[in-house]
């Protein structure tokens, strides 16, 4: 057996394989190599014994875990399993053609009585362990907005909402709005003031509120690690040294000869970072900054750099947002794994690259294939809690990274196919300004153009009325976004996501050939592909990079 392929992660502040579903329940996942058979788990209340005829004895359960996901190299299995007292420890028992062994926190072994295994366990399941998203998230779809580059400013943003409403967006993603020199405000002269350039706080307590009577949520972008060289807090540390009140918020050290060195965001000198463990810093932010822009109506932040933030830091303001308003979202962007980061004491979500790095490869890259997006879905549907994937932010692009269209090379079959399998799959999606109207744009900051709002609609209407529909129908079938478990169809050609849960089951079909496919699907039915409401049966044809949504006829 290879052990060395076996992994299973318990521990106080990573526990992605015991995935707390509520005090009662707990999914339980393991990652093996493929030279095994099965995995069962052991299990029961750490502290039932009964009498038995050689002293007392632990009395368990043992159930066969599923085998919920493959990668080349690796199969997943999980099993949810009831504690009803809010507590278990348990074991593994694997087994391979030749043997079965024991995995516990005492390693691997063999034939060992169970009270001579040290156990995994998890501890009483308190209320405060389950991890809790704001329950409005599932349900929207955000649009990024840069409001210079999108309609010039906020009042600029205003004109647009019905525009935006009509396209099927619920959530404003704006990126920071604060005074700064520069088109993204991302290095902020003052955290307290709309940039001039942009509007007033008045004209951005009018957006909020008119965002609102529409049912949309605003998020606001903010960068808490750094800001710009000419913020007052900043140029008074400089000038005053050690003197300045300001001078523990910053990561500035005085040598000998008292030369000043300080830290800076991505070795750019014009933007000074902060030091974020300080407790003067985090009190800036939170009792000054945060508090007055929620004040004016923001339900949700985007934390810039969110993996530069001490957790002490995270802690304070996860807490001050959430009693401020329990219902605030707080997303932060981490491009790396970023399980640790999503919890009950930082963030409630993090942005999701690692959805579209999948589905980038998967639609642009010619080496990649139906096994290969179908193993990166799955490892990341097991590097992450189902919780953590629903409450995070998959997107296609941003304003660091090129336009879709570019990445797709100009090919507006695989720009929808893209936004298919964005907008089919778990979480909080968003759209980038301008996506809908296939704007283009290399690196940064080609990809942050100012939109033509005079381009003929006949160049971009065909992406339009898709981004518009797949909007909808996510909206008029849950089991597409957060409602629905993901099961993969076998098919040859094919990629077919089934998504279903207790009331609905659709199943996503897609043609990645370069050319029209006649096959037959694996499904015996009748179905209507709620795309163009068309009749489907089990012989079908399917135009390059051309998609379905089934939906049975008779179930």
């Amino acid at each position: 057996m290879r052990t060395n392929e076996i992994v299973h992660i318990n521990g106080r502040y990573k526990k992605i394989d015991c995935d707390l579903i509520d005090q009662c329940h707990v999914c339980i996942r393991i990652k093996t190599g493929k030279d095994i058979r099965r995995v069962e788990v052991v299990y029961n209340d750490p502290y039932i014994r009964y009498e038995g005829s050689n002293g007392l004895v632990w009395p368990n359960y043992v159930v066969d875990m599923e085998c919920t996901g493959e990668t080349f190299d690796s199969y997943y299995f999980s099993v949810v399993l009831s504690c009803e007292s809010h507590r278990l420890k348990y074991y593994f028992k694997i087994y391979d053609d030749y043997e079965c062994l024991q995995f516990s926190e005492s390693g691997f072994t063999k034939n060992y009585r169970d009270d001579d295994l040290s156990m995994f366990f998890i501890p009483y399941i308190t209320e405060s362990n389950i991890f809790k998203e704001p329950k409005w998230v599932g349900n929207v779809v955000w649009y990024q907005i840069m409001p210079t580059r999108f309609n010039k400013n906020l009042r600029g943003v205003i004109d647009k909402l019905d525009y935006l409403k009509e396209l099927g967006i619920n959530g404003l993603y704006l990126n920071p709005i604060y005074y700064a020199h520069s088109y993204h405000k991302y290095d902020v002269i003052d955290y307290m003031k709309v940039d001039p350039e942009l509007g007033t706080e008045k004209d951005f307590k009018e957006l909020c509120d008119k965002a609102h009577d529409l049912g949309m949520k605003a998020m606001l972008d903010i960068s808490f690690t750094h800001c710009s060289d000419e913020n007052e807090m900043f140029k008074d540390a400089i000038e005053k040294r050690k003197q300045s009140e300001y001078w523990p918020m910053f990561k500035i050290e005085e040598d000998k000869q008292g030369h000043l060195r300080y830290e800076m965001f991505g070795m750019i000198r014009s933007m000074p970072k902060f030091e974020t463990e300080n407790f003067k810093t985090a009190d800036y932010f939170i009792n000054k900054v945060v508090k007055k822009w929620m004040e004016l109506g923001v339900d949700a932040w985007r934390l810039d750099v969110a993996n530069e933030i001490s957790d002490g830091m995270l802690l304070r303001l996860n807490n001050y947002i959430h009693n401020y308003k329990e219902e605030t979202y707080i997303v932060g962007e981490i491009w790396h794994n970023a399980t640790e980061w999503i919890s009950n004491n930082a963030l409630d979500g993090v942005t999701n690259y690692a959805v579209s790095r999948a589905i980038l490869a998967f639609v642009c890259d010619p080496n990649h294939d139906i096994w290969k997006y179908r193993s990166s879905i799955d490892e990341l549907m097991h590097a992450y809690t189902l919780k953590q994937l629903k409450s995070s932010m998959p997107l296609l692009d941003s304003h660091d990274t090129p336009r879709i269209r570019n990445i797709c090379q100009n090919d507006k079959d695989k720009v929808k196919l893209c936004l298919l399998l964005l907008l089919t799959f778990y979480g909080t999606p968003s759209i980038y300004y301008g996506t809908e109207r296939y704007m283009e744009g290399s690196s940064d900051p080609d990809n942050r153009r100012p939109t033509n709002w005079q381009e003929p609609k006949e160049s971009y209407e065909d992406i339009y009325y898709m981004t518009q529909l797949l909007i909808k129908l996510r909206k008029e079938h849950p089991v597409l976004a957060n409602e629905g478990n993901i099961e993969w169809i076998h098919h040859n050609e094919l990629l077919i996501m089934k998504r279903a849960n207790e009331n609905e089951t659709l199943y996503i079909v897609v043609n990645t050939k370069e050319y029209t496919l006649n096959t037959m699907l694996p499904m015996q039915n009748e179905f209507i592909n709620i795309i163009n409401n068309d009749t489907i049966y089990t012989n079908i044809e399917i135009q390059r990079l051309g998609f379905m949504i089934l939906k049975t006829i008779h179930e």
